[in-house]
This record gives structure tokens, sequence and C-alpha cells, in this order.
């Protein structure tokens, strides 16, 4: 996915040589700048997951406990016909 900004930020980084070294190693593109770009909008969609995954467990866990408490509530009413 290619993104096309509409307004570029210089910045001035400083990376461990041997990160730069694998970078230059394993870049399939033209230039650092364009596997940086993506490089980090990967690892932005992977953390953009985690938060949608942590709250859709978080609501399951508390839809599971409103099931539990209100088959609690339930299961007493539904035995009671059959004492």
């Amino acid at each position: 996915m290619v993104s096309h900004y509409s307004h570029r930020v210089k910045t001035t980084i400083a990376l461990e040589k041997d990160l730069l070294d694998k970078i230059d190693k394993y870049n399939p593109f033209p230039t650092r700048k364009q596997f940086l770009d993506q490089a980090c909008e990967a690892y932005l969609r992977e953390l953009r997951r985690r938060v949608i995954d942590d709250k859709l467990a978080a609501a399951c866990s508390e839809a599971a406990a409103e099931d539990s408490a209100i088959n609690e509530e339930w299961e007493a009413i539904t035995l009671e016909s059959w004492k």
C-alpha cells in the first residue's frame, strides 16, 4: 500500500548502524526513505489491529460476564418449575 501524503515534514533520526546495515541489505525499494515509509505504515497497521483486538477481547469478556449473570438468574427461575 503506497501512501500519498499531502504534506511532508523533514525530520532527522539516528539509527543504530546494525539496523541501517540490515535495511540496506534487505531494502526492496530504490531509497531508504521508501523503505522507512512502508515499514512505519506496516507497523502502524499492526498497532491499530492490536488496539482493535484488545477492544474486541474486552467487549467479549464483558458480554460473557453479563451472559453468565443472566444465565444464573434464569437458571433458578427455570428450575423452580421442576420442583
